[in-house]
């Protein structure tokens, strides 16, 4: 189903909207038609940078395609700024300040049971003495009742260790995600939940999968269900989850600080790493599916940085504190 330009985007493609609307400000036309083939790209660029030209285009009567050509083709006319400049200024600075916010601390997770913020993991045992790690920028909520053990995963990656040892604990564990129900079979496993994908790898016994049209009372039927044994890795997007080629043998690496790669492609990396830092980090599309083997510090985002542009043809480019980019080397 085509989402509604009202449907938030994803953190990462937010992030690279406001980016672009920072840089767009004096930039040259190379830059400009850079931003059009990021536009181009996917869907999602073109619905977060309506989203972000909604304000300028509302307040200076023009439709909102108008406002996106003005953007793309030249910069605003004075008179346009002078007449919405109090208000526009006023609506930047708030949007500008919830952004910064919710680089520290999601802002979507705020309400959750158990949350982190940029950078932080954390430990809680659950009311059954299950573990679970919460990974950087995750949010959890808990959902226990006389039926059933379930926790929620808003965003973000846990590791889970369900409790042994108590008989009369009969109910199943449940961790529930937008893309379906993971039942835990007495078990380790790690979840990973952004955007529209949910990943699961197993590192003790199995799980039960079972995707959202399915029902989350295993006593009902689900053809679609599949067993995950330890070792496997899994992914759900669709109705139907299926296998992974290859397991992420450092799927919990994470847990020690360490981001362990096997060809994993420049942005997935770059998004990893976005969790622990503050400001924006991104990546130029030209060069986002570079593959990237070995392994990163999460605690040390400069030496993870340095290591990529030292290991890759890469640079590192930082716009002051805040916004760090990263291009492919310009040639000889």
């Amino acid at each position: 189903m085509k989402p509604h330009d009202d449907t938030p985007v994803s953190r990462r493609v937010l992030d690279e909207a406001i980016a672009w609307q920072l840089r767009l400000d004096d930039a040259e036309d190379t830059e400009r038609t850079a931003h059009a083939a990021w536009l181009a790209a996917h869907p999602e660029h073109a619905r977060a940078w309506r989203q972000l030209c909604r304000i300028d285009a509302e307040l200076s009567d023009l439709p909102a395609q108008a406002c996106i050509r003005r953007t793309l083709t030249k910069p605003r006319r004075k008179a346009v700024w002078k007449t919405a400049a109090v208000p526009l200024t006023l609506c930047m600075a708030l949007g500008l300040g919830a952004a910064v916010l919710d680089r520290f601390q999601p802002v979507a997770g705020l309400l959750a049971d158990y949350r982190t913020g940029t950078g932080e993991r954390r430990t809680f045992t659950l009311p059954d003495n299950t573990v679970i790690v919460l990974n950087a920028r995750t949010a959890v909520d808990l959902d226990f009742d006389e039926k059933t053990r379930a926790i929620r995963l808003r965003e973000g990656e846990i590791h889970v260790q369900t409790a042994h040892g108590d008989p009369a604990e009969t109910r199943p564990f449940v961790v529930l995600t937008a893309q379906g129900s993971l039942h835990a079979l007495g078990t380790r496993f790690v979840v990973r939940h952004e955007a529209d994908t949910t990943e699961l790898s197993v590192t003790e016994s199995a799980v039960l999968v079972r995707p959202a049209p399915c029902p989350t009372d295993r006593a009902s039927p689900c053809p679609a269900e599949r067993r995950v044994d330890a070792g496997q890795q899994w992914r759900i997007a669709t109705d139907e989850p299926y296998r992974l080629p290859a397991a992420d043998t450092g799927a919990d690496a994470w847990l020690d600080g360490m981001l362990v790669l096997d060809g994993a492609p420049l942005a997935t990396v770059v998004a990893r790493l976005a969790r622990y830092r503050p400001g924006l980090l991104h990546v130029a599309p030209e060069i986002a599916d570079l593959r990237v083997t070995g392994t990163l510090p999460l605690d040390d985002g400069e030496r993870a940085l340095a290591a990529l542009a030292a290991s890759l043809p890469v640079r590192v480019v930082k716009h002051g504190d805040w916004l760090v980019r990263i291009e492919g080397k310009p040639g000889p």
